[in-house]
């Protein structure tokens, strides 16, 4: 049975990003990268849908310790992918990685002080041992979106796509275009969709703020021309991190003038046939949903175009050829997208156990946002989702560095999380966006408590600010070989 230090389960950003902090901070241990799919790089290999790119600038969205050279930080799906691979190789962390590996259970044995892995691989079972489980494949589950009830979407006659699994052979060209749904995919698709489809409505339950950003920074740009890459580099990642955690500070703490300032901007962009008020007038503040962000106000230009449509309406039912919403408005189509969200699902979708008793992780509190009650060694690793997801994700995997440092440090086999709160204390779910697929998935997400160490992702400033003073003991129980646990 293959044994190892550190097992990271997903090769997407946050698992080469584990994947390097181990190697240059860890080198003495041994670890691997088991890959389900056959390829590296995650959300940026497994998404096909048109339009695909980041909606964050990669400046900061990138990792921390290779520089993002691209005039456009506002980048497509294949050059996020080029980026992963080529930091991957250069770094030889592509050696590490065990591609068509899925894993399929975990259990731990306090008599061994180990994790067991069972994962599947080219259809046959195996057994993986490790000190320590990093979990990096994201919060959504590759196998299944988000199940969405729409009333006689079998009786279409045409042809209905999911974001998550669109068709390689789906030619949209001269056809008319439904997209279901309000969010990012739905703002990233319009306006590629527009291109060439003969007609794209978006058909939305209720609006979102959607926000245009530059996807190429002039400044940026200039700094990376005139100044050595050592010194251009950290200037535009504090430059574009400063100006990031301003913006979204201003959202979160005055909610009311952003409400207005967003307002106002998609009004001055907007058509004048499209009011602002039916359209783009959230029930929520900025921010408890994530912004939608366009680049260069894509998707605002597309509706000025005659054939894009939006309409905020609910679907009384689906015809075999269009769509019928509840006002009674007849919507055509020959596709139908339903950009209608994610299946959440935590820790690739696995329920751990240990001493072969599951662990129930909608009964569990997140320690700092990174390790679960009841689960020893092993960390779920997440990003912000009000801010670049990657800067959470490398938070998280320094935090679990630092445990591991101090297991060592002490002699300890293993560190578990243990809430000392009472029935009487106040929780909330780990993530307390009220986006659709968020709040299905609420009854299976950790929970949380207004103090520390029982937190979630808060911002990178936080995060920074308790990685060097924050406590490793609080809330966590850590094993000493002939000792009693302290």
């Amino acid at each position: 049975m293959e044994a190892f230090d550190f097992i990271v389960i997903g090769a997407g950003l946050s698992g080469i990003d584990a994947a390097y902090r181990l190697k240059t901070q860890m080198p003495q241990c041994s670890f691997t990268i088991l890959e389900a799919r056959d390829k590296i790089g995650g959300t940026w290999s497994f998404f096909k849908f048109p339009g695909l790119r980041s909606d964050s600038m990669l400046t900061n969205f990138g990792f921390p310790w290779r520089p993002w050279l691209q005039k456009r930080d506002m980048a497509n799906a294949a050059l996020i992918l080029e980026y992963i691979e080529s930091a991957a190789k250069d770094e030889r962390i592509d050696t590490k990685i065990q591609f068509n590996h899925s894993v399929k259970g975990a259990n731990w044995s306090s008599q061994d002080q180990l994790w067991t892995l069972r994962v599947e691989h080219n259809g046959h079972d195996k057994l993986l041992r490790t000190s320590f489980v990093i979990n990096c494949s994201g919060y959504y589950d590759y196998k299944k979106p988000l199940q969405t009830s729409i009333p006689g979407i079998e009786n279409f006659g045409g042809a209905v796509a999911h974001p998550q699994f669109w068709p390689d052979n789906l030619d949209y060209t001269g056809k008319k275009v439904v997209i279901v749904g309000s969010g990012a995919t739905a703002v990233t698709m319009l306006p590629v969709l527009a291109e060439t489809a003969a007609h794209v409505t978006m058909l939305q339950r209720s609006p979102s703020y959607v926000f245009s950003i530059p996807s190429v920074s002039k400044t940026g740009n200039l700094i990376k021309e005139y100044l050595p890459g050592w010194l251009a580099h950290p200037i535009n990642w504090w430059r574009c991190f400063l100006s990031e955690q301003l913006f979204v500070n201003f959202n979160l703490y005055f909610p009311t003038a952003a409400r207005k300032l967003h307002m106002g901007l998609m009004k001055k962009q907007l058509p004048e046939h499209v009011p602002v008020d039916v359209h783009f007038n959230p029930r929520y503040d900025p921010m408890d949903q994530r912004l939608c962000l366009c680049p260069d106000g894509d998707f605002f230009k597309a509706l000025h175009q005659k054939n894009c449509h939006i309409v905020t309406d609910t679907i009384d039912t689906v015809l075999t050829d269009g769509i019928l919403t509840t006002s009674g408005q007849k919507l055509d189509a020959d596709i139908i997208v339903t950009a209608t969200g994610l299946h959440v699902a935590l820790l690739s979708g696995i329920i751990p156990t240990v001493d072969d008793k599951p662990i129930d992780i909608g009964n569990s509190y997140a320690w700092r946002g990174t390790m679960l009650t009841g689960l020893p060694n092993m960390g779920s690793i997440t990003g912000y989702t009000t801010a670049s997801w990657t800067l959470g994700a490398d938070a998280s995997i320094k935090l679990l560095i630092s445990v591991y440092k101090y297991m060592k440090k002490i002699g300890a086999t293993s560190a578990v999380p243990v809430f000392d709160g009472d029935g009487s204390t106040v929780s909330k779910p780990v993530v307390g966006h009220s986006s659709t697929y968020f709040i299905d998935a609420r009854s299976r997400l950790p929970r949380i408590t207004d103090s520390s160490p029982w937190y979630g992702r808060i911002s990178p400033v936080y995060d920074t600010w308790q990685l060097w003073f924050g406590s490793l003991t609080k809330g966590m129980r850590y094993t000493v070989p002939s000792k009693k646990d302290i």
